[in-house]
Formats: structure tokens, sequence, C-alpha cells
């Protein structure tokens, strides 16, 4: 009954996937699917870790889901063990993950990952 305005949409968001730290259980990073932008971003290592969320691409996503969960889930880890050794994290610009090399761009408001090609 109270929807939105005629003419007005709210921006749509579905979480597709919720990641847990294993050793902390109620650090919860869930992936989002943000259609209008056309991205993938994660929610809650800013909540957690005070760091930039992390986007990926919605063409990327969609043809490498367990791939690009896994890596995520990597930065994750990366991220979590840092906070449990009272360390400074910085994301690296270049990383590989399985011999597969990423880069993260910083895009103000997230990190955006994009594959490499390092032939």
């Amino acid at each position: 009954m109270f929807g939105p305005l005629s003419g007005q949409q709210q921006p749509r968001e579905i979480v597709i996937a919720s990641i847990a730290n294993e050793k902390k259980p109620g650090q919860v990073v869930e992936v989002v699917h943000l259609p209008d932008k056309q991205l993938f971003v994660t929610r809650g290592i800013f909540t957690h870790f005070s760091l930039k969320e992390v986007a990926v691409p919605q063409g990327l996503m969609l043809a490498e889901v367990g791939e690009m969960t896994g890596v995520l889930s990597y930065l994750l880890e990366r991220i979590a063990t840092a906070s449990d050794l009272n360390l400074p994290f910085r994301y690296d610009p270049e990383f590989d993950v399985n011999g597969k090399w990423y880069r993260l761009e910083d895009n103000e408001s997230f990190m955006l990952l994009a594959p490499m090609d390092r032939g």
C-alpha cells in the first residue's frame, strides 16, 4: 500500500551470496547485484574492516561466477587475516589467484576487479 509514488522506482539490488568468516561467523559479507549499474558489489567489507567494497562488472561475474566468488573469498581471507593480526591492509593493485592474474582499480567509492592478460 505504501509503495513508491507513481513514476518513481526504487533502485533494485539482489543479494546473490553471503560469505561468512569461518573464525568470526558474525563477519558476513554479501555479494549484491546492482542491475542498474551492471555491477556485483560486496556489502560488509567497509562495515567490518573500514575498507572500500569490491565491485565486479556484471558481464565478468555472470561469465565466471565460480571463479569470481573464489577471487572475492581470497580477498576476504587476506583482509580478515590482517585484521586478526592487527596489521594494516591495503589492496594490492595486481594479484594472482590459482595462476590467473587480476587487478583492482580504485573507482572512488569501490575497488573495481578486472582480469589481467599477462601474456
